[in-house]
C-alpha cells in the first residue's frame, strides 16, 4: 500500500481554517497560501491533493471543497510545524531520511519509485525536501503529544462508572478447523475423526486454511468475529467435533478446545488502560492548545480563489 501522510485527525478540526490569523489577498496566482516566509504552490498543493482525492473516493464520492479546505488546513499545519521544529534546532538526520525512504520504496514495485515520482512531475531531490519537512512534522508532533502530569483517582473511577459497556467481556471460544473444496472429502475426514484420528494431523494434512501448519488452531474469537457459519461452536461442548458446515469458503469441520462465559472486567484490572487513555486524551488537549497558539502566531495568506475552484 502507497504511504500517505497525514497528521492525526486531531489537527483537522477548523475546515474552515478558522484558525489562521489573515486571511490576506494579493497573493501571485500560482500561490495557494503563504505561511510565514513559506509559499505553499498550486502545483505543489494539487499533486498532493490528488491522492487525497483518491483516497477519499474509496469511501464515496467527497465533498470536494470541504476536502480541499481540510487537506489545505493540515498542509499549512504541517508548514507551522516544520518552521517551529528548525527554530527549535530539531533536525532530521541522514539516518532517518533513509531509513523512511527505505520503508516508502517497499510499496513500490522494484525499480519503479522513481518513475512513480515522475508521473507526479517531481525530482527526488524536490520529493526528499517534502519528506524532511513531513518527517520534521510528525517529530514536533509526537514531542508534544504525550502528557506527563499527573491523573486523579477520582477521574479514573468516574471513566470506569461512565463506560461500564467498555469493560464487558462477551463470550469467546477457541477453535480448530478444516476445511476442504469437497464435500465428500469433507465427509471422508469427519468418518476418521470420529475413529479417533487426531483432528491437528488432518487439519495439517488436509486443510486448505492458512492455519492448517498450526493444527487448524483458529485462536480465540467472540460470536460475531467471524461469518455466521462459526456460530454452532457457542452451542457445542468443549472436545466437541462439528458435522460437515458449508460455507462460501469450502467445507469446514470445527472442534471446541476452549469456551470461556462472559464477564466484566472490575476496576483493578482495567485501571491501568483507563489511565493510558486519559493520559492520551489529555496530550491531544494539550497539544491542540500548543498548536493553536503557534497558528494564533503565524503570518497565514490564503488565495481563496483556488479553494473556490
Amino acid at each position: 500500500m502507497k504511504r500517505t501522510f497525514f497528521l492525526p485527525p486531531l489537527t483537522i478540526l477548523f475546515l474552515l481554517l478558522s484558525g489562521c490569523s489573515d486571511f490576506w489577498s494579493g497573493l501571485p496566482e500560482h500561490v495557494i497560501a503563504q505561511v510565514n516566509d513559506e509559499l505553499i504552490s498550486v502545483e505543489e498543493f494539487q499533486r498532493e491533493f490528488k491522492d487525497v482525492i483518491l483516497e477519499s473516493e474509496k469511501h464515496g464520492k467527497p465533498a470536494l471543497g470541504d476536502l480541499k479546505k481540510a487537506f489545505l488546513e493540515q498542509m499549512i499545519e504541517r508548514k507551522i510545524l516544520a518552521q517551529e521544529a528548525r527554530r527549535s534546532g530539531i533536525k532530521i538526520s541522514e539516518e532517518e531520511l533513509a531509513q523512511a525512504i527505505s520503508e516508502i520504496k517497499k510499496d513500490y514495485p522494484v525499480n519503479s519509485f522513481g518513475e512513480q515520482l515522475g508521473l507526479k512531475g517531481m525530482s527526488l531531490e524536490e520529493w526528499k525536501v517534502r519528506l524532511e519537512e513531513k518527517l520534521l512534522a510528525e517529530k514536533m508532533i509526537r514531542n508534544h503529544i504525550g502528557y506527563q502530569g499527573e491523573i486523579e483517582e477520582a477521574e479514573v473511577r468516574k471513566y470506569y462508572e461512565t463506560h461500564r459497556s467498555l469493560f464487558q467481556i462477551p463470550q469467546r471460544v477457541r477453535a480448530r478447523q478444516i476445511v476442504v473444496a469437497d464435500g465428500e472429502e469433507a465427509i471422508q475426514i469427519l468418518k476418521r475423526l470420529k475413529k479417533g484420528e487426531s483432528f491437528e494431523k488432518l487439519a495439517r494434512e488436509k486443510s486448505l486454511g492458512p492455519e492448517r501448519v498450526m493444527g487448524g488452531d483458529l485462536g480465540y474469537f467472540s460470536k460475531g468475529d467471524r461469518p455466521s457459519e462459526f456460530d454452532p461452536l457457542f452451542s457445542m461442548e468443549v472436545g466437541a467435533i462439528s458435522e460437515v458446515i458449508k460455507s462460501p469458503y469450502g467445507y469446514h469441520i470445527f472442534k471446541l478446545e476452549e469456551k470461556s462465559e462472559p464477564r466484566e472486567i472490575n476496576f483493578e484490572e482495567a485501571r491501568q488502560a483507563i489511565v493510558k487513555e486519559l493520559r492520551k486524551k489529555r496530550g491531544e488537549e494539550e497539544f491542540q492548545r500548543w498548536l493553536n497558539g503557534l497558528k494564533g502566531r503565524a503570518k497565514i495568506r490564503i488565495n481563496k480563489k483556488w479553494l473556490k475552484s
